[in-house]
């Protein structure tokens, strides 16, 4: 699944995963494709009721540094296992001017 998102032409992404056993190896691989994604304008990501924690928040936060034209963001985490340093992370990424 997240080979097929290391395109740096993607533009808008709307991926929802949800209600699966996916957890941070998912999570850490998602963040690791979409910080190839330069070219990414909008992301909507529904990640609710999946194993998702820490380490697949502070990887989505540092993806989005890498996301220089995203202007317009939906990420969707309720009833993961994110506490707040993978919150804080995500929330650090989100965290620009730029995004609606």
């Amino acid at each position: 699944l997240v080979a097929g998102l290391d395109r740096s032409e993607l533009q808008d992404l709307d991926l929802r995963i949800r209600k699966t056993g996916v957890g941070e190896s998912t999570g850490v691989a998602l963040g690791q494709s979409l910080s190839k994604c330069f070219n990414l304008l909008k992301l909507n990501l529904e990640l609710s009721t999946t194993k998702m924690a820490d380490a697949s928040g502070v990887a989505l936060g540092q993806a989005l540094h890498n996301c220089p034209k995203l202007t317009k963001a939906t990420i969707t985490l309720h009833s993961t296992k994110l506490t707040d340093p993978g919150g804080q992370a995500l929330v650090a990424g989100l965290t620009r001017p730029e995004l609606q």
